[in-house]
């Protein structure tokens, strides 16, 4: 497999630091379509692929009994999805649903748990981002309880945003709602805020990002705790970078 073709910074890294685990992975390796909205795997079932997005975004999405359902973490191209089987979890409580549409690898999470019971670099890499993935977890929780829904959709668009290398994305009301948690009402209000304030433009399905800069500025600070965790060579930083609290601009709007 060429490694100047993949964009997946974790099989990236593990090319770089431990060429020959790589071979071997590469060669269980298989590029998948990463459909808008698709179904990876179900809440509390086996995690039978290990999926390397190579563009698009991976959500992590816990849902209620009723059906109402909330983002608790996201992938990109910096890591890894759907590694619980390799760890040695036949199950989670939530389920992964292709957020922005894109490209993957995958890898049979059997191949996976070889190299974690081997405890090869790839092991290592893959601890690295579950750890990176429980302070996702961690922070969301944080974020759902104190911050308003103008900080939370504005930390959710700046986050996709990096993660999608993209100022513009299909993503409908009740999607969006779904992914940063509340009411579509609620939702909707905090984006009506932002583009009358000129920072997103949306128009048929269509979310555009006119002021990165500013969006920034309206997120709470799971923004900047996010993104230090969430690391685009597939390192796996593990310890969020402390910052002092952004004073709320936002109208709170729950």
């Amino acid at each position: 497999m060429n490694t100047n073709r993949i964009n997946n910074g974790l099989l990236r890294h593990l090319a770089k630091s431990a060429p020959e685990v790589f071979a071997h992975v590469a060669d269980e390796l298989e590029p998948v379509p990463l459909d808008r909205w698709a179904r990876l795997c179900g809440a509390h079932e086996r995690h039978r692929w290990v999926y390397f997005p190579d563009s698009g975004v991976v959500s992590l999405v816990g849902a209620t009994a009723e059906g109402e359902s909330v983002q608790i973490a996201f992938v990109g191209n910096e890591g890894v999805a759907g590694i619980a089987d390799a760890l040695g979890i036949q199950s989670m409580p939530f389920g992964l649903i292709v957020q922005l549409p894109g490209l993957a690898y995958r890898l049979p999470s059997t191949v996976a748990k070889q190299h974690v019971f081997s405890c090869t670099a790839l092991h290592d890499l893959l601890m690295a981002h579950a750890q990176s993935m429980i302070i996702q977890l961690a922070q969301s929780a944080i974020c759902n309880r104190f911050h308003t829904a103008v900080q939370r959709l504005s930390r959710w668009l700046f986050l996709t945003s990096g993660r999608a290398k993209s100022d513009r994305f299909e993503l409908t009301h009740d999607f969006v709602a779904e992914m940063v948690g509340g009411p579509r009402t609620a939702v909707s209000q905090a984006a009506a805020t932002l583009r009358r304030l000129g920072i997103i433009d949306y128009e048929r399905g269509v979310m555009i990002i006119r002021n990165r800069t500013q969006l920034h500025r309206m997120a709470c600070e799971c923004a900047d705790a996010v993104s230090s965790v969430v690391r685009s060579d597939g390192a796996g930083a593990t310890s969020p970078a402390r910052r002092s609290p952004r004073r709320a601009r936002a109208t709170k709007s729950r």
